[in-house]
């Protein structure tokens, strides 16, 4: 056989292999992120960058603590969704989608930093259940509280 048919034939092979590859990567891998499995990703942050550098101005003592704890179990509602122990199990979280966040899970806990907590409360989440609480339910002051009760939350 002649070596330029020899080449031909390869090129033609891998021509059409790269072709299948394209098109069966194009159909099967979807270009964007369903919002939903974005929402549940726990590494994906749901806060705006910015919200990063905002620093809680309420210093933590055993006492605001005590104080976000009671918030968190009361006017604030937290538990409803987030459960008594911050788990996500709360009844009222049962048919959300994605669920409520763990707030006790360690990788939770080291990836967001308090301005981001703060945030969501404030602004709520998009494609969850999470909406505005601040100032509608508890005001700026009393969600920098439960910021740092839910800092208490983490399991080793």
């Amino acid at each position: 056989m002649n070596p330029l048919r020899i080449f031909a034939t390869i090129g033609l092979m891998i021509g059409f292999f790269w072709m299948v590859s394209y098109l069966i990567t194009t159909s099967v891998v979807p270009d964007e992120v369903d919002p939903q499995i974005a929402a549940a990703d726990i590494t994906r942050p749901r806060a705006p960058s910015e919200a990063r550098a905002i620093k809680n101005p309420i210093p933590a003592t055993e006492e605001i603590v005590k104080s976000g704890e009671a918030l968190y179990l009361g006017k604030g509602n937290c538990y409803v969704c987030h459960g008594k122990e911050g788990r996500g199990d709360g009844e009222g979280g049962a048919m959300l989608s994605p669920p409520p966040r763990d707030l006790t899970d360690p990788t939770f806990q080291a990836l967001r930093a308090d301005g981001e907590i703060f945030w969501s409360m404030k602004e709520g989440v998009p494609q969850t259940g999470m909406f505005s609480y601040v100032p509608r339910m508890i005001s700026e002051e009393e969600a920098w509280k439960i910021v740092h009760y839910i800092r208490t939350l983490k399991r080793s």
